[in-house]
């Protein structure tokens, strides 16, 4: 069984590497970035300053709207390396940028005052070990946030997973509160960010 798993997981890894390779050159094309800007403004509202990792962050348009606060001390990892590269070229050497596993985060505990994570939740192939190294990083009182995709109806779901290359699973907004709660932590706000995400922020106690 640890065998499958693995594999499984590497699996994942390897379509989600491809799939954002692939995509990088042409992500921030304006039809999609206006799609993604729906999931980052809820929690660019939240972050008031400190020490923020944007976890999965793709070309960095997130990252760059968090730099014009200058009092944020910024970093951003990524699986993709063609990701990071695209943000790196963005963003210059003002961000501290690296390619790393969400599920390996290559940071010490209690770093972090925002950890965040936009429209990627659902390609993470073990969701509650991704959010449990979420939450190590994170400051004691640092806050935890999740927006990613919710369509409502679970059949769209399915439909969904089974097209997208390297997605997982997205969750309902129950399941995803659960994962918090499982993993401690507190202060749960869950809400609908938009008509299509759903934003969930847990507080580490």
């Amino acid at each position: 069984m640890k065998e499958r798993n693995r594999t499984l997981s590497e699996k994942k890894i390897e379509q989600n590497i491809n799939f954002f390779d692939h995509w990088a050159k042409t992500y921030d094309k304006n039809l999609f970035q206006f799609w993604m800007r729906r999931f980052y403004r809820p929690a660019l509202k939240i972050i008031d300053g400190g020490k923020i990792l944007d976890v999965s962050c793709g070309t960095g348009e997130f990252l760059r709207e968090l730099a014009k606060k200058k009092k944020n001390l910024i970093y951003g990892i990524d699986l993709s390396p063609q990701m990071i590269a695209q943000a790196r070229q963005k963003l210059g050497r003002q961000i501290n940028l690296q390619k790393a596993d969400v599920h390996i985060l290559p940071f010490p505990e209690n770093s972090f005052d925002y950890v965040v994570s936009t429209e990627s939740f659902h390609h993470y192939y073990n969701q509650y070990k991704a959010l449990a190294e979420m939450k190590r990083v994170a400051k004691k009182g640092g806050k935890v946030i999740v927006v990613d995709i919710n369509f409502f109806l679970p059949p769209i779901h399915w439909l969904f997973e089974m097209l997208e290359p390297g997605c997982v699973k997205i969750n309902s907004r129950k399941e995803i509160k659960n994962i918090f709660q499982k993993l401690g932590l507190g202060d749960i706000v869950q809400r609908r960010s938009f008509i299509f995400s759903v934003l969930t922020m847990g507080v580490k106690k």
